[in-house]
């Protein structure tokens, strides 16, 4: 039977299920380099016998003659030499495949994805970046900025590793860490009337109109309740997404806003005031989503422990 036929024929090489360990390959391509089996059973650290069973199994594996023993040295049959030459190609093609994966997995441990709001990707972030690329230059911090609505989407669907943001919800797909508690503040014109007190009763908040942004809703809740039990209600509200559209009715004199102490001072200009408000505690806690159960790589692990340590004195106004 010649080669073609066989590898053709019903048990031929179209039968062959390939069930042979690669070690069984690496040893025959030593038997064939080094020319000698001793010498291949000392390459691979294994006894002569050890070789031997491992290119017979390979032989008749494939049903063919591999190599051939001479007076001097172990020399490969014309299969052999087939075999050998498209195996190097192979094994070191999966090699470098190989190579490319643990490339990748360390890389992909050096590297963490973090979603957050626009404002602390702007204004809290930068800083506890760069602090902590001081401590650990190689590790790569990529930040999606998303509306806040579509952070805790990112943390469930895996998109982020984990979000920075402020959290009022309740939720089994992710964990919250509280990491700072930010008074929420009150900004209206630097011409309205109130603007030179330095806080507000919930008396004279019920006569501002509000310009709330939409992610504020817990805190539309809270303040209406508040204010019914002292037989008030708020004054007409309007809703917006961007913290730039409320700015901009504020500063039209439409009336004022609710943001975070750090926005609020932020976006603090000579045209606008800030002021607490008075008998109600309407503080927000900022901290992390991390999706419940989930595998931190070790770039997410080293960046939240310096979160913990220094997120709330930036946030506040340190240095992080």
């Amino acid at each position: 039977m010649s080669r073609d036929e066989r590898f053709t024929s019903d048990e031929g090489i179209d039968a062959i299920n390939l069930r042979f360990d690669l070690v069984e390959l690496e040893t025959f391509l030593a038997v064939v380099e080094l020319g000698s089996f001793s010498a291949a059973a000392r390459k691979m650290h294994v006894s002569q016998p050890s070789v031997t069973n491992r290119v017979q199994r390979l032989e008749s594996m494939l049903k063919t003659k591999l190599v051939e023993r001479t007076t001097r040295r172990v020399m490969p049959t014309r299969d052999g030499e087939e075999l050998a030459g498209r195996a190097k190609l192979a094994l070191q093609g999966l090699r470098e495949l190989l190579a490319d994966f643990q490339a990748r997995a360390a890389s992909s441990r050096l590297r963490t994805v973090i979603a957050t709001t626009p404002m602390l990707a702007a204004v809290v972030l930068p800083q506890l970046i760069r602090s902590f690329r001081r401590e650990y230059p190689v590790m790569q911090i990529h930040v999606r900025d998303l509306q806040y609505e579509n952070v805790l989407a990112s943390i469930e669907s895996g998109q982020a590793d984990f979000a920075v943001s402020a959290f009022d919800g309740d939720s089994d797909k992710v964990a919250f860490e509280p990491l700072a508690r930010e008074p929420m503040l009150v900004v209206l014109p630097k011409a309205h009337p109130l603007a030179g007190a330095s806080d507000i009763s919930l008396e004279q908040l019920a006569d501002l109109p509000l310009m709330l942004l939409d992610r504020y809703a817990l805190l539309q809740t809270r303040l209406s309740a508040e204010l019914a039990k002292r037989g008030l209600s708020l004054s007409t509200i309007q809703h917006a997404t961007n913290v730039g559209t409320v700015l901009g009715l504020v500063d039209a004199g439409l009336g004022a806003t609710f943001l975070p102490r750090y926005m609020a001072q932020r976006y603090s200009l000579e045209s606008r005031a800030t002021l607490n408000v008075r008998d109600i505690d309407l503080s927000r806690n900022f901290g992390i989503l991390v999706r419940a159960k989930a595998e931190l790589n070790l770039a997410s692990a080293l960046f939240l422990d310096h979160l913990r340590t220094n997120f709330a004195a930036t946030l506040h106004g340190g240095q992080g």
